[in-house]
């Protein structure tokens, strides 16, 4: 027996390499109605959508297990000789949890079959811990968004609709989401027609899930059908509002083939399919409850008329030209309902294939696709120059197989058959590929077009001095260098016409004011623009744009100046398997997976300044040696020729020569190019990267995919043909391994789960092999006799620690130790501040031993995989019939979700960058101890209620941090510093339907307190040179109470409509309304004593803390969604073969009231509108000096009402649903 359960085990596991799959289990009891005696050998038999899933009998005790069944809505046919068939419609089944029905059959054989519609349990033993929402109950809530759904679970924040989530004080990217078992990378969007369930598990998780600290939300989408249907929907705002939202949805379901019985007829279906698609366009997704302002339109087109205007200077008889932007008024802007230029379109499909061969095999092939371009939000861009936001594209795509076996009990094995029950596996293989792209939508990869403003040729001529010629000892007039004499525009063929207007009306307004050049040696006509010193930063040169305006709003045409793509994989293979085993039900699964993530961003603007400065910079000096001479009378005229010194020439200069047959000596006028001339393969990696232009890594530094392995030595030495060096940085590919095992059991009346849950994360890049010293250094075990006189190593200094001395380069004694992060003096004395090392130096700066000081290459070393065990623990016990008490304990780890990325880059330029921040890629998992204790009562036939404590301890989370006393510097990285605990308390009252009405409503109290809210909420902090915060505040997400409320009140239709009659007309069978309304006390925030320019941008500034950290609070929220509907149908066809057609209309109202929520508030006043400033009197002398000051007020009022520090306004939707 013991060796057939070890080779069943052994089997298991080999063959399920390792997958995780979502699905639960029905279990329950068949008994004699009226002796109550059990059935045994009872045919029990699962279908979903008229197909048949699972079938078992009962054992001796009439006790039935069908696993695995994927989430969903069952029927249950429970049939026995003897026996009326009961058929128990509807049963939900959960991802991971136990459904428990028990079905009475009544004796007799004439007996007709008993249809029950199943009623929601009042009490779950097995689902306490979450919450699950059906395909009906999402149909009829006022949301398409899975994470506003996930919302109304007790313990989960949200900030507004469609938002990210919290669960139970743990910051948003600690929670993880899954679409029929693969986890999502890249867009979670599906077709709400394709969603089965969607289930939200906020504690108590198995051991099952892992790499999430906060919670679980598991999405099911719908499988194939045993008979043909469909449906289309068509939703729309346009009639209510200037949002414009648009919506035409549909999906189809039905058998391909069919088995064929041995009567020629047809049976279940053996391969079906699943689709549905959805596709939006909307004018402005995410609108603001007080609109936004924006310039009229005729006043717009004035503007671009007239982009300057000339005012004399009040300090001389000149001229000078100003913005026209700047004497804007109040009267020239309106406010709208909707943001200009955020539109946003795309679709999503997802399908699904069902292949069975037999009821104990099954094979399912699926997936999803989402393609969306969106135009985001720029709120400095939206008072003038909305017509140039940018533009993103996001493609996600993933796809699964998934394979499932179920073993029988052995035939003629009586000890087998009693002892292994239940068993199987599945095996499933997923990819998921995610593209993202953001780009100015005029000009996409076109690099050089970003800045391009247009043609300018610059005209230049020797200036002369008189003096002697050094290298001939002729007096005469000598040449000393070139001058621009005349600078020509051509806007005619610009790529940015609007960018050409700033510079062509300089152009004109400089020749019609009879303005001076000021350029040294401009002489002449006045008018006439001669170096590019004479744009005065109002006319543009290529790479440039136009003046912002106050520091409030960029001016109208300013073009967006970036361009990025993004790559993220996901390949993973799991493998789950269970076996019952007598008391025992035994799980257990295997989990790999591997991420590739590349990443380009370039500054394209910047590219043309960069251009500008790296061409003819190794001609700028004249071949003094070589004079050259024109008798001019008394006395010479001496000149030379440029003096060609290749040693400073650039790569772009070289590139750019030798593209287009330039001598080496002739002067590259580079603002004369067209873009299409340029490209960014002609700069090294080098230039690029000194002047922060590129960013990147599994692409090269000119944005081509990088396909082979690169190390970190590859990085610092390989150059191309060229001898530049390559500074290739390859895809970020960790690698994620997990194992578990659980099982559950029942003592007397407690039912057990135990866990083990095993993570192995590695990083599978090089890490810095010191985070305190860059290079190599000499360790207390190393000869150490360089140093002048004596030396003795002090007693407790271990060989590994790093020894520091007085003199880099000449080091005649020891002042000290490093033990990590641990410092001692040179007496082997612990030490609180190294600062004492580093007086202790002949420079005052921290100085480590170093093996060669001359050494300029970091040194780096392999990423050692991290390995963390995680135990769950949970049980529950009936106090009655009526009521239960549970509790669990968890630890969930989740690895490092930002920041652990090794950039080498950031170590190439280190020492010269002030405050330089750097990744850290040896960062750790991150930690949750979870506890729970809960009681659950029916309060009545058709309520409960459920009380719940928590306590959570989230530790070794990610926060900002200065390695302070690092050599060559200090520097700003990431570190696994930070803790929070958060405590609370959930009621839940549950009420299934009785009557007309069906409700849930929860409350949570909670206390999340912590040293960090995000992992850079303390860069300011530390950036000051303050430590990082050691005592817990309120976490920025610390809603103290929640509320939430979904109601449903409906009317049946037939016999059971109760609703009234009009005309003998059932005027509201089929038709009710949903409401969910969530009310939340304000989230924290600092006041700040005094007044700051909250408005501008660029401006540096400091707040002073009034209060404690976060000891403030927004104002209290309320949402009140609804969504009404009635459904009905007609019948199409012939007589003799009538269909019905279903239908389904509806209206969907999102803030039902259009409360003007506060989601932000200004620090110094509290208010949402008003930070104070322009009230202030210190303020005053600023303001008057603008340009305008009545303009400047104007537009700082508009700019500080800020449509992000309020929540969305009422939105209505109109939809229909087709259904056949």
């Amino acid at each position: 027996m013991f060796n057939k359960l070890y080779l069943l085990l052994m089997g298991l596991i080999f063959t399920s390499s390792s997958i995780f799959a979502q699905s639960g289990s029905l279990e329950g009891k068949i008994t004699d109605k009226n002796t109550g005696e059990t059935v045994p050998f009872a045919n029990v038999v699962a279908k979903r959508n008229g197909n048949q899933i699972a079938g078992v009998t009962t054992d001796f005790d009439g006790n039935y297990t069908i696993k695995p069944l994927d989430p969903g809505t069952y029927d249950l046919i429970v049939s026995f000789v003897g026996y009326g068939q009961v058929t128990l419609e509807g049963i939900v089944v959960s991802s991971n949890k136990i459904t428990f029905r028990d079905v009475q059959l009544s004796e007799g054989i004439d007996i007709e079959e008993v249809v029950i519609k199943d009623e929601k349990p009042l009490l779950d033993p097995d689902n306490l811990g979450g919450k699950t929402v059906t395909s009906e109950e999402i149909r009829s809530m006022p949301t398409r968004s899975v994470t506003s759904v996930a919302a109304t679970a007790a313990g989960v924040y949200q900030s507004d609709e469609g938002s990210s989530v919290n669960v139970r004080g743990s910051r948003s990217e600690a929670t993880d989401y899954y679409v029929d078992g693969v986890k999502v990378r890249g867009s979670l969007a599906l077709p709400q027609s394709a969603i089965e369930q969607i289930t939200v598990m906020s504690s108590g998780l198995s051991a099952m899930y892992g790499d999430a600290t906060g919670g679980i939300i598991s999405v099911t989408s719908k499988g194939p059908s045993n008979q043909l249907y469909g449906g289309a929907e068509v939703v729309s705002s346009h009639m209510f509002d200037d949002y414009n939202y648009g919506l035409l949805g549909f999906g189809l379901s039905g058998p391909i083939y069919k088995e064929i019985k041995e009567d020629g007829s047809k049976g279940r279906a053996i391969l079906g399919y699943f689709l549905a698609g959805e596709f939006r366009n909307i004018d402005d997704a995410s609108p603001s409850a007080v609109g936004v302002w924006k310039i009229k339109d005729d006043k717009l087109e004035e503007l671009k008329e007239n982009l300057f205007v000339a005012v004399p200077n009040q300090q001389s008889s000149s001229i000078g030209l100003l913005s026209n932007a700047t004497f804007l008024r109040a009267d020239d802007f309106e406010n709208v309902q909707a943001k200009m230029n955020t539109n946003s379109s795309g679709f999503n499909l997802s399908g699904k294939l069902d292949f069975k061969p037999t009821l104990k095999t099954n094979l399912t092939l699926g997936g999803a696709v989402s393609h969306s371009v969106d135009h985001p939000f720029v709120y400095t861009y939206s008072l003038l120059n909305w017509q140039n936001n940018s533009e993103e594209e996001r493609n996600t795509w993933r796809t699964y197989a998934r394979f499932t076996q179920r073993f029988g009990a052995q035939e003629g094995d009586e000890e087998s058959a009693s002892n292994i029950k239940n068993a199987y596996y599945n095996i499933t293989v997923d990819y998921t590929r995610n593209d993202f792209e953001r780009r100015n939508p005029n000009h996409g990869q076109n690099l050089f077009r970003y800045g391009h403003v247009g043609k300018f040729n610059t005209y230049k001529d020797r200036f002369y001095t008189f003096g002697e010629d050094t290298a001939s000892g002729v007096n005469g007039f000598i040449h000393r260098g070139f001058i621009d004499t005349l600078m020509t525009f051509d806007g005619s063929n610009s790529s940015n016409p609007d960018l050409a207007a700033y510079t062509q009306q300089y152009y004109d307004m400089f020749r019609e004011n009879e303005l001076q050049s000021l350029s040294f040696g401009g002489s002449g006509n006045r008018g006439v623009i001669r170096t590019a010193n004479d744009l005065g930063e109002l006319g543009l040169l290529n790479g440039q744009g136009p003046r912002n305006v106050y520091s409030l709003y960029y001016n109208y045409g300013d073009q967006y100046g970036s361009y990025g793509k993004q790559q993220a994989e996901q390949f993973s293979i799991r493998a789950n398997g269970s076996a019952d085993i007598k008391d025992h039900a035994i799980q257990f699964g295997f989990e790999y997976e591997k991420r590739t993530d590349r990443s380009w961003f370039v500054a394209p603007n910047s590219l043309w300044g960069l251009a500008r400065q790296l061409t003819n910079f190794h001609i700028l000096e004249l071949d003094l040696a070589n004079p050259q001479f024109n008798a001019l009378g008394t006395y010479d005229q001496v000149y030379y020729d440029r003096l060609v010194n290749t040693n400073a020439q650039s790569r772009f200069d070289a590139s750019l020569r030798e593209k287009y047959n330039i001598a080496p000596d002739e002067f590259i006028d580079i603002d004369s190019y067209d873009p299409d001339q340029l490209s960014i393969d002609m700069f090294s990696a080098d230039e690029l990267n000194e002047n922060g232009l590129v960013s990147y890594y599994g692409y090269d530094y000119k944005g081509d995919e990088l396909n082979s392995a690169t190390s970190i030595e590859d990085f610092f030495s390989e150059t191309n043909d060229n001898g530049d060096f390559t500074r290739n940085i390859g895809a970020f590919e960790p690698i994620y391994t997990a194992g578990y095992i659980q099982d559950k059991f029942a003592f007397d009346d407690l039912i057990f789960s135990i866990g083990l849950r095993v993570d192995r994360y590695d990083a599978n890049q090089s890490v810095l092999a010191d985070e305190y010293c860059l290079y190599d250094a000499y360790t207390a075990s190393s000869n150490v006799a360089l140093l002048s006189g004596d030396y003795t190593r002090p007693a407790g200094i271990g060989d590994d620690y790093v020894v520091y001395v007085n003199d880099l380069d000449n080091p005649t004694e020891v002042v000290g130790y490093r033990d990590g992060q641990d410092w001692f003096d040179e007496n082997g004395e612990a030490i609180n501040d190294p600062k004492t090392l580093a007086q202790a130096s002949t420079t005052g700066q921290i100085t480590p031993y170093l093996v060669n000081s001359e050494d300029s290459i970091p040194v780096f070393k392999d990423f050692e995989p991290q390995t963390d065990f995680s135990p769950r623990i949970s049980f529950s016990f009936p106090i009655s019939d009526e009521a239960q008490f549970f509790a669990h304990y968890d630890v969930l780890t989740q690895r490092p979700p930002t920041g652990n990325r090794l950039n080498p880059i950031s170590y190439l330029y280190l020492a010269e960058t002030v405050n330089a921040f750097v990744n850290n890629p040896n960062l750790k998992s991150e930690k949750t101890v979870d506890f729970e204790l809960g009681f659950a009562q029916t309060l009545n036939l058709n309520s409960s209620l459920t009380l719940s404590a928590f306590y959570r301890e989230l530790r070794d989370m990610i926060q900002v941090v200065k390695t302070n006393y690092s050599y060559p510097v200090s520097y700003l990285t990431y570190g696994n510093i930070d803790f929070s605990t958060v405590k609370g308390f959930s009621a839940l009252y549950e009420m299934r339907r009785s009557g007309n009405v069906s409700m849930s409503a929860n409350y949570t109290l909670q206390f999340a307190n912590g040293t960090g809210s995000s992992s850079s909420s303390a860069l300011s902090l530390v950036n000051t040179g303050q430590p990082n915060l050691r005592t817990t505040i309120p976490l920025s997400y610390d809603q103290r109470h929640a509320f939430n409320l979904s109601m449903d009140y409906r009317f049946d239709s037939g016999k059971d409509y109760n609703g009234p009659v009009w005309f003998n007309k059932q005027v509201f069978a089929d038709a009710g309304a949903n409401f969910i309304i969530i009310a939340g006390s304000g989230t924290p925030y600092s006041r700040q004593s005094n007044i700051t320019q909250d408005g501008a941008f660029g401006i540096n500034q400091r707040s002073t803390l009034d209060g404690s950290l976060n000891g403030s609070r927004n104002p209290w929220t309320v949402r009140i969604n609804t969504k009404i509907n009635k459904r009905f149908s007609i019948d199409v066809g012939q007589l003799d073969n009538k269909k019905k057609l279903g239908f389904n209309v509806y209206l969907q109202v999102q803030n039902l009231l259009n409360t003007k929520n506060v989601r932000s508030v200004y620090r110094a006043t509290g208010n949402p509108d008003d930070d104070g400033y322009l009230s202030d009197a210190s303020a005053q002398t600023d303001i008057n000096a603008q340009n305008d000051p009545q303009s400047f007020r104007d537009m700082y009022m508009m700019k500080i009402n800020n449509p992000s520090n309020y929540s969305l306004p009422r939105m209505a939707r109109l939809g229909i649903e087709i259904n056949f």
